[in-house]
């Protein structure tokens, strides 16, 4: 057993994820903040130690299942490159910090809605990826609650349209890509346990599936234009165009090609999602500044 090194975090903590997640929090944060100041960063790296631990503690939690799959088996728990009391202190360590930042630097309602967070992915997600294929439909919450977090970090009230609107957007665009983890991997999740889509519909009837969901991401974004939350024409535009290139690159390798490219649908998926934060960030700092 090896003491944790920095690639062993990266990988623990799933590091790119957590950014993603803190980089949506970020994105409501930009547009419901009166002007960007460096106070900010401390509720964002409060996020982005919440998401960490919660990863590094579903690390824990699943290291018997992942060392029965090609793709996780490397994960440093299943690889034995760290003992899981080692994980759990690291999750805990993480947890906490993101947890004291958050109560000192954000709202009561941002670290209610980080403590809730914790629990539904770490408790009922997980215990619901072992029982149901469709466990990704309440799991994907988890993926959209931060952008509340971040959007009452930056002053935002609660009842307003905007979080809601981008929060919908990332519920939606998170089925497709979970799902897509279903046609690559959907033999290795049978083999750890793990029920599947596949165990309810063929190959072809999943592709479609997904198609659909991406679709209706799509339109989910374009609800960001039509509501005005997005209202730069330029930046509606471009992202119209990118709506029109998701959509024939999915349909593509989807429903016509016999063997999708899956690398491809996943990137594309990925750069959609990251060009609709850009695009409200851009679309808020045009509009208003970013200075006090």
């Amino acid at each position: 057993m090896h003491t944790a090194g920095p690639r062993t975090l990266i990988v623990l903590t799933r590091f790119p994820v957590s950014l993603a997640v803190t980089f949506s929090a970020f994105t409501a944060m930009v547009m419901s903040a009166d002007s960007i100041q460096a106070a900010l960063l401390l509720p964002l790296a409060g996020i982005f130690l919440l998401a960490s631990g919660a990863s590094a503690l579903n690390q824990y939690q699943e290291w018997p299942y992942d060392e029965k799959m090609a793709r996780t088996k490397r994960r440093p728990l299943p690889s034995r490159k760290i003992s899981p009391a080692e994980a759990t202190r690291i999750a805990m360590i993480c947890i906490a910090g993101g947890l004291l930042l958050l109560y000192y630097y954000a709202t009561a309602e941002c670290l209610l809605l980080g403590v809730a967070n914790l629990f539904w992915y770490n408790i009922v997600y997980t215990f619901l990826k072992r029982k149901t294929a469709f466990a990704v439909v309440p799991g994907a919450l988890t993926g959209a609650i931060p952008v509340y977090m971040g959007w009452l970090a930056g002053g935002g009230k609660f009842d307003a349209p905007q979080p809601l609107l981008l929060a919908f957007f990332l519920f939606i665009w998170q089925m497709p890509h979970f799902w897509m983890l279903t046609l690559k991997y959907g033999e290795e999740y049978r083999a750890a346990g793990f029920p599947t889509l596949s165990d309810h519909f063929s190959g072809r009837q999943i592709r479609t599936i997904v198609m659909v969901w991406m679709a209706a991401a799509s339109a989910a974004s374009v609800m960001l234009i039509y509501f005005r939350i997005l209202h730069l024409p330029l930046l509606g535009f471009v992202l119209i165009g990118l709506n029109a290139v998701l959509l024939v690159i999915m349909a593509w390798q989807l429903l016509l090609a016999s063997t999708p490219r899956f690398r491809l649908v996943f990137l594309t998926g990925n750069f959609f999602m990251m060009a609709v934060m850009l695009s409200l960030i851009a679309n808020r700092l045009l509009s208003h500044g970013v200075y006090p």
